[in-house]
């Protein structure tokens, strides 16, 4: 081991060397920093936003990580989304588009813990004038870690989750970063990145709980000769079920939490999956996908303490004859609350979590909620919403270890007046 004092006579050296022609025999040329993977696994732990015209989209994370944005669309692409009390001239044109919603978002939004961003054409501009619009946002929340140079980087997640990479760059980005100590020559390129990156991550780390890799050029290689560099990882943590055809998938959340599906697929996406005892000519297809998995597993499950559903032809019809298919499922395990008008919501976490609203509803949505004793006119109306609902428990409640909030008009105004109303809060405690 280097002392201090050595250490800084070496790097010296270095600089010397470097700065007086010193070349080595091959030159490295530092490729563009590697988009966020691609994977299946990735694809299914999105989350998705939508947001009506004229109101607010509140997206937020848990605490340490932070938003990523994948993309966004203000306008239409359907005549049922954000349709209550619309008249049938604006809900016509469904091939409308913002062009700039994804960068808008984009630059709004990413690296932040929570943001704010208006669904408005003051905002978007208008791409289809006289047609009502809405927000789509498709986001992950994401831990990021970086990680010196010759240090290890540990990755973590909770009890019965496993890791998710979005993406990892070794190499330098700016001169700020891990550059304690070291002499300006070894932080100027900072346009250095190991294309390596995300490949030798993910497969050291996806599907694991834990994972330890080391920031160093044994491992990624250096893709920039005396240069400073450093390991960043951008992941997620989520519940993950693999179930091969034939063989039923149980997903289970732990008591007091309802499961939410973020994402299934029903078909093969590698050789290697469910795979024991199985002819080749059963495992060649690799780009088999059943366009129906993931909003039969959310029907089927979604809102639910536990859920069983058969991996099987039966339930998500037969995408590719003739391959042996599995089922992957990714969620997690949210509290959810329901609360009749007039009454007190309560949320609460442990000692040392805080409170995370991943959504809100002050309305009514079905005939048998907080039904008990009222009158069949105060529930019939079942396209009841509040669009302020999440907004407003979210500015309450978000980063407190408990939170009190009442149902009822004087909070949320009156979406639907006569109808008895009742209020549903999704969180998690973080």
């Amino acid at each position: 081991m280097l002392s201090g004092l050595s250490r800084m006579f070496f790097l010296g050296v270095t600089c010397l060397l470097m700065s007086s022609g010193y070349t080595r025999a091959e030159t490295t040329v530092s490729p563009q920093r590697k988009p966020p993977c691609d994977s299946q696994i990735c694809r299914l732990s999105h989350v998705q936003s939508v947001t009506c015209e004229g109101f607010q989209a509140n997206l937020q994370c848990g605490e340490g990580q932070v938003l990523v944005i994948h993309g966004a669309n203000y306008g239409r692409r359907d005549k049922t989304t954000c349709s209550a009390g619309r008249p049938a001239s604006q809900l016509q044109v469904v091939q409308c588009s913002s062009q700039t919603s994804t960068n808008v978002v984009a630059e709004s939004c990413n690296g932040k813990n929570s943001c704010t961003i208006s669904a408005s054409n003051s905002v978007f501009g208008d791409p289809c004038v006289g047609t009502y619009k809405y927000l789509e946002v498709d986001y992950t929340c994401q831990f990021q870690t970086v990680t010196c140079e010759e240090s290890e980087a540990n990755l973590q997640c909770g009890k019965g989750q496993i890791l998710v990479i979005h993406r990892a760059d070794y190499g330098r980005h700016d001169q700020t970063t891990c550059s304690n100590l070291q002499p300006h020559c070894r932080l100027r390129d900072v346009q250095c990145s190991s294309p390596e990156s995300i490949e030798v991550i993910a497969a050291s780390c996806n599907g694991k709980n834990s994972c330890n890799i080391s920031a160093s050029n044994s491992v990624f290689g250096n893709p920039c000769f005396g240069t400073s560099k450093y390991l960043e990882v951008d992941y997620t943590c989520q519940f993950q079920s693999v179930t091969c055809e034939g063989s039923q998938a149980n997903l289970q959340c732990e008591k007091g939490q309802v499961l939410v599906i973020h994402g299934a697929d029903y078909g093969r996406h590698d050789k290697t999956t469910c795979s024991a005892g199985r002819p080749a000519s059963q495992l060649q297809v690799v780009q088999c996908s059943s366009q129906t998995s993931t909003s039969v597993v959310a029907e089927s499950c979604n809102g639910k303490n536990s859920c069983t559903i058969s991996a099987s032809n039966s339930v998500f019809g037969d995408p590719c004859f003739g391959t042996y298919k599995y089922l992957e499922v990714v969620y997690t395990c949210q509290f959810q609350s329901a609360t009749c008008e007039g009454s007190q919501a309560n949320l609460q976490c442990e000692k040392g979590q805080v409170l995370v609203i991943h959504g809100a509803n002050y309305g009514r949505r079905d005939k048998t909620t907080c039904s008990d004793g009222r009158p069949a006119s105060q529930l019939q109306v079942v396209q009841c919403s509040s669009q302020t609902s999440t907004k407003v428990v979210a500015e309450r409640c978000n980063g407190k270890n408990s939170c009190t909030i009442s149902a009822s008009n004087s909070v949320f105004g009156d979406p639907c007046v006569g109808t008895y109303k009742y209020l549903e809060v999704d969180y998690t405690c973080q």
